[in-house]
């Protein structure tokens, strides 16, 4: 089920992008790739910039992303599935 997130959702997002982008250590560049990831600061700051909405089975949000709308185009800037799905 597709479901729009909100700031209440924060750490459960945190958690799906960190654990989603480790399995990019070593392909993306190394000075591009840092951990965490994304930091809470910064997803606060996207959070506030754009809508995320997430995936969830059985209750549990497993894939997050988001979209951003500019001008007459809508860009999807982040999407994210946890390593087991």
């Amino acid at each position: 089920m597709i479901v729009e997130l909100s700031p209440r959702d924060n750490s459960t997002i945190f958690e799906i992008i960190n654990l989603a982008a480790r399995v990019y250590k070593g392909v993306i560049p190394h000075d591009c790739f840092h951990e965490p990831y994304m930091s809470e600061q910064e997803l606060i700051h996207e959070m506030n910039a754009m809508t995320f909405f997430g995936w969830k089975e059985r209750q549990k949000l497993v894939g997050v992303m988001d979209f951003q709308p500019i001008s007459d185009v809508t860009l999807i800037r982040h999407a994210y599935v946890l390593p087991e799905y």
